[in-house]
């Protein structure tokens, strides 16, 4: 089944919620809510899975807001495993740039940009519509977002390229502008809103947004840390964050890679996670109608303590899943492989 809609979803499966809801669409996006990250990890169902290419040539790669994990991956073409933080300490170490020796994605936690700011460039912050080219590519005009960085110099509100109505917050090792969205809309597709010698971005957080104009927020290159703006190489702009929610803070879990170079490039396989949906046009990945039916009967059951009924249909989700997918992976069946030394953890003289 395609993934659909979440007002294509409420037509056919509104009368599995509770009667006493007022606005039943907006309860029912509220119960996708609270049920689908629950389908999502029971198991690697069909439409769980999907690829995704990314440059790693700076010894990192950062996975996109609605995966989860790695479920396998190559560097440069070459099949490498997943590992988790304890193989540093465990096994192999570290090089002296805090570089892994394994050639492997190393789970590095979470990181508040998608890319890192370059060690010795400064930049300037800047919101995008994520729809240039569409129609539509009008920034949101309520809201506000608010970053927290560090830059060069000990720059002040008005200084070259804050916009107007822009808040600047002083603390000991960093700043904070907050943007009012409402106070500086333009009808463009982007909008400046920091100083032009941002260093390091240390959070991204945005209350309010209209979901309908999702944007991104970059950084634009400047120049060397400490100069003055030159022209700017637009090569060297950085993404930091995607916006396409109402509220919430940018958080991106993070892998180091080891062994790469310039040129490097990662192939992922990657499993969804889900993201609250908060529209209409939400897309949802389920595999049928008949286990999201279970689902919401079993969210129902649970709210009503019929704790007997909500075990049978959460039951019923996941046999439908299990089925479901048995029947999609046909004869492609996996394959368990055990290596009882790790990864390069060979004995000598064994072949």
């Amino acid at each position: 089944m395609p993934a659909l809609t979440t007002i294509q979803l409420f037509d056919t499966h509104s009368q599995y919620l509770d009667t006493a809801s007022s606005n039943k669409e907006v309860a029912f996006r509220r119960a996708l809510n609270e049920i689908m990250p629950r389908i999502y990890k029971m198991g690697y169902w069909r439409e769980m899975l999907l690829e995704h290419t990314q440059d790693a040539s700076d010894g990192y790669i950062s996975l996109p807001p609605n995966t989860d994990s790695i479920v396998a991956g190559l560097i440069d073409k070459n099949p490498v495993p997943t590992r988790s933080l304890w193989h540093d300490y465990k096994m192999f170490g570290t090089n002296d740039d805090d570089k892994t020796r394994l050639s492997a994605f190393i789970d590095d936690g979470y990181a508040p940009t998608y890319r890192d700011l370059v060690s010795g460039s400064q930049y300037k912050l800047n919101i995008v519509s994520l729809k240039l080219g569409d129609s539509s590519t009008n920034l949101p005009n309520q809201g506000s977002v608010t970053i927290r960085y560090r830059q060069y110099t000990d720059a002040t509100e008005g200084a070259d390229g804050l916009i107007a109505g822009a808040t600047i917050l002083k603390g000991a090792s960093y700043s904070e502008v907050s943007v009012d969205l409402r106070t500086n809309y333009t009808a463009g597709p982007s909008l400046p809103i920091g100083q032009f010698d941002v260093t390091e971005v240390l959070s991204i957080s945005w209350a309010g947004v209209e979901p309908e104009h999702p944007f991104l927020v970059k950084a634009t290159y400047t120049g060397a840390a400490g100069t003055t703006p030159a022209d700017n190489d637009s090569t060297k702009d950085l993404l930091l964050a995607e916006v396409d929610t109402s509220k919430g803070s940018s958080r991106y879990r993070r892998f180091r890679v080891g062994n790469t170079d310039s040129s490097s490039t990662a192939h992922m396989l990657l499993k969804r996670r889900w993201v609250d949906c908060d529209s209409n046009s939400d897309l949802v990945h389920i595999p049928s109608n008949a286990i999201l039916k279970h689902a919401l009967l079993g969210k129902l059951a649970e709210d009503n303590a019929d704790l007997q009924r909500a075990q049978y249909h959460w039951g019923t989700v996941s046999k439908l899943l299990e089925e479901d997918t048995d029947s999609y992976r046909g004869a492609a069946k996996p394959t368990l492989h055990i290596a009882p030394n790790g990864v390069g953890g060979g004995m000598s003289g064994m072949y």
